[in-house]
This record gives structure tokens, C-alpha cells and sequence, in this order.
């Protein structure tokens, strides 16, 4: 890798993957087996982004229930039926991977799932390829093995350091507002594909709404600095 050139870190659910509405469809399918009827659409509204266990909590509280031991369990079987059912990559994610892989820069996933769940994500889309070093191995970073979720910019620091480059040589590309404010507190270029019409967080922050753009702006980002 010249000194200079990006290293690219994508978040997986709704950034690669267009797993959002899968994972809370499993979610709101828990939650009325305790009698508590959620919304999809809201629930992507308010907790995209988020820590599993922290949503838990906020919904067990919220409705008045107390889950049982085996809640995560069950939700994280669910959600595996529901991808190899329904899941696909977001529109234009895999042409823009391709350019990226031609450009020669390196490509990493810095996510708040399991690792486990990210990796079938991945080659349930056929995207496992891009992510993929012959040498090292995989180049999936999960929250769970350091137990720092973002918006804690720790994270996308340990990817940076494990992949050996510098936090300002790297772009963040995110879909969600936590992940977004991991990155800005990274130091790192933050791309928001802000396709829910959230308010950004900062001027610092590039906003786009097509994955199809997505090689342009890498290369004007890039041809600016």
C-alpha cells in the first residue's frame, strides 16, 4: 500500500448487505412472544446502528418485560434463517467494491455484529471476495472481539492499526449515525450513505444516497487532500 492511499472501511448491515429489515423483522418477532407488538420501520428508525444488548435492554424496559437467557440466542437463529432466505447486497455495493479492488486500495469491515454474522452476510452476497487477504486471512472487524462499540471510535482505531495504517489515511463509510460519529471521532473521512433522510452530524461528513456514486466521491475525496 503506497503511503497515501485510502484504506476503506465499510460497516456490513445496511452499508454492504441490506440486512437492516431482516434484523428487525427478528427483532419485533421476539419481542411478541412477549406480548409486545414493535414496528419495523421504527425500529430501524430509532436503533440503526446500535449495540444489541443495549436495545435489548432499552425495549425490555420500555414494554415492561423481562427476557429470558436464551432471547439473544434465539433472535441471533432467526436472523441467520432470515438471511439465507431473503438477504441480499445493497443495490450497487458490488460494482463499487469492484472499482475499489481495481484501484488496488484495501478494503476492511469494521461492524458491531458477530463476527460470525458478518462473514455469512458476506458470502451469503457474494462479497466474502473482497474482504479477503490470501495472506492474513479475513479482514472483518468486529466489535465483539475488543468489546468497544461504535459510536466508541475505538473500533475503526484498532482496524487502522491492525491493518497498519494511519486513522487520516482512511475512509469510513457508514449508514447509520453511530457509526458515522465512530469515525468523525476516529479522525478519520466519513462517507454517510444517508438513505433515511437523517440530519448529519457534522460539516465534516460527506453525504451520498447511491452506492453507484460511491467511486466518484472516493476519487474527488481523495484528489483533495
Amino acid at each position: 500500500m503506497k503511503a497515501m492511499d485510502p484504506c476503506l472501511l465499510f460497516d456490513s448491515d445496511g452499508t454492504l448487505v441490506d440486512s437492516e429489515g431482516l434484523c428487525n423483522q427478528a427483532l419485533a418477532q421476539i419481542f411478541s412472544d412477549y406480548g409486545v407488538i414493535l414496528s419495523v420501520p421504527e425500529l430501524i428508525r430509532d436503533y440503526r446502528g446500535g449495540q444489541l444488548a443495549d436495545i435489548f435492554d432499552t425495549l425490555a424496559k420500555l414494554h415492561g418485560v423481562r427476557l429470558k437467557d436464551d432471547t439473544e440466542p434465539r433472535y441471533r437463529a432467526l436472523v441467520q434463517q432470515l438471511f439465507q432466505a431473503e438477504l441480499k447486497a445493497v443495490a450497487g455495493i458490488k460494482p463499487a467494491l469492484q472499482f475499489c479492488q481495481q484501484q488496488g486500495w484495501p478494503m476492511a469491515v469494521v461492524s458491531n455484529g458477530p463476527r460470525f454474522k458478518v462473514q455469512q452476510a458476506l458470502e451469503l452476497c457474494d462479497l466474502a471476495e473482497f474482504f479477503h487477504d490470501p495472506v492474513s486471512g479475513s479482514k472483518v472487524f468486529s466489535a465483539y472481539d475488543i468489546q468497544r462499540f461504535k459510536p466508541d471510535p475505538q473500533l475503526y482505531l484498532h482496524a487502522a492499526a491492525s491493518l497498519g495504517t494511519k486513522p487520516e489515511h482512511c475512509v469510513v463509510i457508514e449508514d447509520s449515525l453511530p457509526g458515522v460519529l465512530a469515525g468523525l471521532a476516529a479522525g478519520m473521512h466519513t462517507l454517510f450513505y444517508n438513505i433515511h433522510g437523517e440530519t448529519s452530524p457534522s460539516a465534516l461528513v460527506t453525504e451520498f444516497h447511491d452506492m453507484k456514486l460511491l467511486p466518484e466521491l472516493l476519487n474527488r475525496l481523495w484528489s483533495e487532500i
